[in-house]
């Protein structure tokens, strides 16, 4: 039987990004010193971003959780589980430069398909678990992972 398995977004590469958007707020702040409103987009903008890139780098507040039962997206403290047989196959998609593991659910499930449609048509898949770039697994590999406690644990 197979354990538990957490993935947890790279700490390392939310702190660059925490420290790259914080040289724009700086920046932004310069701007707007010169007179220029135009710093205050990047002011806001990036200050957000901060703010988000901050609380990812807390304890618990961003992971994936997959075991026997199905998984877990955590994102901003924010979880939501999934059976594995609500779920079809994983498969990486791509949305602009970013691949992602996504998946479409089964006739089975009963909950939420919100923008599910629209996801189609942009991704090919309905929902995602994942996005590249700060997680410390290729997407494909992360793919294969959850293709195989699907078919284990779930698949019907």
């Amino acid at each position: 039987m197979e354990q538990t398995l957490v993935f947890r977004p790279s700490r390392r590469k939310i702190a660059g990004m925490l420290l790259a958007s914080f040289a724009f707020v700086v920046g932004g702040i310069f701007v707007i010193r010169s007179g220029n409103w135009v710093g205050w987009l990047s002011v806001v903008v990036f200050g957000v971003a901060v703010v988000v890139f901050a609380l990812q780098l807390l304890p618990q507040s961003a992971y994936l959780r997959v075991g026997p039962d199905g998984f877990t997206v955590c994102t901003l403290f924010r979880a939501h589980s999934c059976r594995w047989s609500d779920v079809g196959p994983f498969k990486v998609v791509r949305m602009g430069p970013k691949n992602m593991v996504g998946f479409s659910f089964s006739d089975r499930y009963r909950g939420p398909h919100h923008l599910a449609r629209l996801n189609t048509n942009l991704v090919g898949a309905e929902a995602a678990v994942a996005v590249d770039g700060t997680w410390n697994i290729r997407m494909e590999e992360l793919a294969a992972v959850l293709n195989r406690y699907r078919e284990r644990y779930g698949a019907v």
